[in-house]
């Protein structure tokens, strides 16, 4: 997983919600919410609507080599 501090909300993902210890898919439309509401915790995570945001993955999508 990547620490918080390079996310991109723009960049289809999954999130660590570490208040309820899940992952979390992380939709692009929510990128101007999250950048509005979302607000820095000291240890780095993101406290936003009511998860606390500590890391994320990157969703990799997987394309057949086309045999």
């Amino acid at each position: 997983m990547n620490p918080k501090n390079t996310f991109d909300p723009d960049m289809a993902c999954r999130v660590h919600d570490g208040l309820n210890d899940q992952l979390i898919e992380c939709e692009t439309h929510w990128a101007p919410l999250y950048r509005e509401h979302g607000v820095k915790q000291e240890e780095g995570a993101i406290a936003w609507d009511g998860l606390l945001l500590d890391c994320w993955t990157p969703i990799l999508h997987h394309h057949p080599s086309g045999h």
